[in-house]
């Protein structure tokens, strides 16, 4: 017995040889193993949690019986992501579910505003309000998706330029200079600019800005048409967003990648300078040229690599980062029948999101400086989704619904999570009665909620709950995220790559970091890309960096 015990824990070695280690298994982690797998390079992820997805997670959270995605469910970027065209994730393996009807906003006088797929039925929808807001957003969507077609979401899989660099080569196009110069405004400035009516102004102001933009803050305009564009485009993955990390997972060992659960690192091995492997906390060793973190860059460098094996330079900028701003709560409910809104539009009843709670932009603001300054009064908004509605697999009992709002709310707020969870709760709950009259207590089966100190338990590398690794300012994006000494996803130690949601392009699962991390490693070792840029991205290229 003690032979077959000892035998059966020696089929994965104390130590191992790799071409690549990859910490962290989720999206951008996946995204990397699955082309250098595929290239024919030794590749081994190690994932914390027992198991793969991070943010792409689909959990009984309701439990039992009722599913939910508890991070990851607008994707935003599907039609771009070279991922999903290379390895064919549109069509048998995942379905990606478009609906018409995208976001909608309920006041609580019973109008309602929806931003729509079909531009037209959005100008309808601003022409209630505003016939000139409905003519203006026909014409900037026009050039906004431009805008975003042409040059933001193919640079998003492009590698980095400088600045000086990426605004001359902007300047070739008509669109590259309309792009630079919305650029230079904060997203309340393009905002209040191009919308007269306050209302239509604060729906537009809250999808320009809620994953995490400073409305007043300048040097970050071209967020806004990317943004307001994709928030009339999401998709969402049937059957939950875990299958889009699963369909990942299973391109990795089908390549002959190895995926390890349950495998937290304790130390990034340095040798003569030089990467040398991971050391796991079990003890098990894995050894390799190249080892790439997807993690954020405290947990990084200094945790994991150590202070002392860092550059005085590269210590400095780490301890520099700036996390989010503000995080999110969300509250979970399963219930006997969908959210019923009672407004003057029925889409909204379709709508893939719904915002309430805010009725202006005043309020708007005043609810995000409340964050800001750690705290969260009465004028708070949010947004929800009836994921059933798209997905009825995520109810064992038929005919069941699973809704979620969330809201923007603070790390470390002012009383303490513990006590103010429940009570947001119950907050929440009327507020949204006050809009869904029929999300009553005899409606309602199950709730539960999670705050920004949950999401830091669950991922630990979720610093204060942020969901992108780091804040989005003008020192913290582009070439600058993480910092100039770490753009390209090389670090200043030989071997040690980073492609998490902390470097560029960003978070919100992009695709983007994994996908040019696995581009970069792939060149420095030689390796034969068996893919190539998007026509998309071709264009691009051919356009400005040729």
């Amino acid at each position: 017995m003690e032979d077959t015990l000892g035998s059966m824990f020696q089929e994965f070695p104390d130590e191992s040889e790799w071409d690549v280690i990859i910490i962290g298994g989720g999206p951008n982690g996946l995204v990397a193993a699955a082309y250098l797998a595929k290239a024919g390079l030794k590749v081994a992820v190690v994932e914390r949690r027992y198991e793969i997805g991070g943010g792409l997670a689909t959990d009984e959270i309701l439990y039992p019986c009722y599913s939910s995605n508890p991070h990851v469910v607008y994707h935003m970027m599907v039609d771009y992501m070279p991922v999903i065209k290379d390895f064919n994730l549109d069509g048998p393996t995942l379905v990606w579910i478009k609906p018409n009807a995208q976001t909608a906003m309920v006041f609580e006088d019973g109008k309602s505003l929806l931003l729509a797929r079909m531009i037209e039925d959005t100008k309808d929808s601003i022409s209630k309000f505003s016939f000139k807001d409905a003519i203006a957003f026909g014409k900037v969507m026009r050039s906004w998706e431009r805008i975003v077609n042409e040059i933001v979401a193919p640079a998003t899989y492009v590698p980095i330029m400088p600045p000086v660099e990426a605004t001359i080569a902007l300047q070739r196009t008509a669109i590259g200079r309309e792009m630079l110069e919305i650029t230079e405004q904060s997203p309340l400035e393009i905002i209040t600019n191009t919308f007269e009516n306050d209302r239509v102004r604060t729906l537009m102001l809250y999808v320009s800005c809620m994953w995490g933009l400073d409305p007043r803050e300048t040097g970050i305009g071209f967020f806004v048409p990317l943004l307001l564009v994709r928030a009339a485009h999401k998709c969402y993955c049937y059957g939950g967003s875990h299958k889009f990390a699963s369909a990942l997972g299973r391109e990795i060992v089908r390549a002959g990648g190895m995926i390890l659960e349950a495998a937290p690192v304790n130390k990034i091995l340095i040798e003569n300078g030089r990467v040398a492997g991971v050391a796991l906390t079990e003890g098990r060793v894995l050894r390799s040229k190249v080892v790439m973190s997807t993690l954020d860059p405290h947990t990084t460098f200094l945790d994991l690599v150590g202070a002392d094996n860092l550059p005085q330079t590269l210590k400095d900028l780490v301890k520099g980062w700036k996390y989010d701003k503000w995080s999110l709560y969300t509250l979970h409910v399963a219930s006997e029948e969908p959210p019923r809104y009672v407004c003057d539009d029925p889409w909204v009843n379709e709508a893939f999101m719904t915002i309430f709670g805010i009725e202006s932009t005043d309020r708007l603001l005043a609810h995000w400086d409340n964050v800001v300054a750690g705290k969260v009064d009465d004028n708070f908004g949010g947004h929800a989704t009836c994921e059933s509605l798209f997905d009825p697999h995520l109810s064992d009992k038929a005919g069941k619904h699973i809704s979620f709002f969330q809201m923007h709310a603070p790390y470390e707020i002012s009383g303490g999570w513990d006590k103010l969870g429940k009570e947001l709760e119950k907050a929440a709950l009327a507020k949204w009665q006050r809009v869904a009259p029929n999300m009553k207590p005899k409606n309602i089966i199950k709730t539960i909620y999670e705050t920004p100190e949950g999401i830091e338990i669950r991922f630990p590398n979720m610093r204060r709950g942020g969901i992108k690794h780091g804040d989005y300012t003008p020192i913290q994006l582009g070439y600058f995220r993480p910092h100039h000494e770490c753009s390209s996803h090389r670090t200043p130690i030989e071997g040690l790559y980073v492609c998490g949601a902390s470097t560029y392009p960003g978070g919100l699962v992009l695709g983007g970091p994994g996908y040019l991390g696995a581009n970069r490693v792939a060149e420095d070792l030689g390796v034969k890309k068996w893919w190539k840029p998007t026509p998309v991205m071709e264009r691009y290229i051919k356009t400005y960096l040729e």
